[in-house]
């Protein structure tokens, strides 16, 4: 019998339906095992009759049952007061099998009823005979649906806090590693700006704009974890103009993107650690030019994300810097295993970052 605890007024009536369609199916059920009985030893037993008679009863228990799930919320059957709740339930099993005999034996002379007597009296005390130990697990079966209902409805809650506190942590743990990236970026820009200063103060000038712009759109989009693929190529664009100045001219890229790719989503600032390590640990380390190409592709249902510089290379045994395994773990956080980080030199020379996640331009 489900037993859901409502506490608004549709609740209650929600409720109401619930436990008459239930008790009315016990009924029909009785009904039928007790007219096909019937059938079987040949005594004549209308199916109308049959199925009135076990509907009074059943609709008695029906009236009971809130007075019983009312107990059996106030008195569960769990520690440390579980003595206590069964003689609650003992005491009110007795009572409520007394009140549906009293009830049932006034109805009886009216809807032909077996066992009935001259008086209700008399009806009563044969019921009470014959049918009141059959009618007192009745009232156990109550109770012991509501405490099952309760176990399942506490285990999802459970389910549901969990789940909400994983993600707070998650959250929490991308926040972190995000502020983490950001420090690097800033140093390099204002110490740029300060060079540019006592050499070309309109240079400096434009550049402190261009990083005014950049951080406000960083902040306005610090609560996405999920960004277009176009917006994240804008704020790379503004970057790289920005680390341009810092490398007068020494550096060159290219950004290979199609249109039909820029509605994807990724992780907000998740292509800057990559060119910042590309240009860190490849082109900073020498005196020549260098390049950086970013690339962005679809295949299937992935999208691939690529940076590439021709710098000197990974050098053996290199230890994954900061920036990489902060971008290793903030997309394990995201995709679980459902994304691919490769870090890995190429053929010809410098270093291939590439970036696979699974396709959705959805936030």
């Amino acid at each position: 019998m489900a037993t859901p605890t409502m506490e608004n007024g549709s609740g209650f009536g929600r409720r109401g339906v619930v436990i008459l369609g239930a008790w009315t199916l016990v009924a029909m059920l009785f009904a039928g095992q007790a007219w096909f009985a019937a059938q079987v030893r040949g005594e004549p037993l209308a199916w109308v009759r049959a199925s009135v008679i076990w509907l009074v009863w059943a609709g008695v228990w029906a009236a009971l049952t809130p007075a019983a799930l009312r107990l059996a919320a106030r008195f569960p059957l769990q520690r440390p007061q579980i003595l206590r709740a069964l003689v609650v339930h003992g005491l009110a099993s007795g009572i409520c099998a007394l009140v549906n005999l009293a009830l049932f034996a006034l109805a009886a002379p009216m809807i032909g009823a077996a066992q009935v007597e001259p008086t209700w009296f008399g009806t009563f005390n044969r019921l009470l005979g014959t049918t009141f130990l059959l009618n007192l697990p009745v009232y156990w079966l109550i109770v012991a649906a509501a405490h099952v209902e309760r176990l399942v409805r506490t285990a999802r809650e459970k389910d549901r806090r969990q789940l909400r506190m994983e993600a707070q942590l998650a959250d929490a743990r991308l926040q972190t590693l995000r502020t983490q990236l950001q420090p690097h970026f800033l140093f390099n820009a204002l110490n740029t700006i300060s060079v540019l200063m006592h050499e070309n103060a309109d240079s400096a000038d434009r550049i402190l704009l261009q990083l005014s712009a950049l951080l406000r759109r960083s902040l306005d989009s610090s609560e996405a974890h999920e960004v277009p693929l176009g917006e994240e190529i804008g704020f790379l664009e503004s970057y790289l103009e920005i680390e341009q100045a810092r490398f007068e001219g020494r550096l060159s890229y290219r950004i290979a993107v199609p249109d039909e790719v820029r509605e994807a989503r990724v992780p907000n600032l998740i292509l800057q650690p990559l060119v910042e390590n590309a240009l860190r640990h490849g082109l900073a380390t020498r005196a020549g030019p260098g390049h950086i190409e970013i690339r962005a592709d679809r295949q299937d249902d992935a999208l691939l994300l690529r940076v590439s510089d021709d710098g000197r290379g990974l050098p053996p045994s290199t230890t994954e810097r900061i920036g990489l395994a902060n971008t290793r773990a903030r997309l394990r956080l995201l995709y679980a295993d459902r994304q691919r980080f490769e870090v890995r030199n190429s053929d010809d020379g410098g270093v291939i970052a590439e970036i696979e996640l699974p396709w959705h331009t959805v936030a």
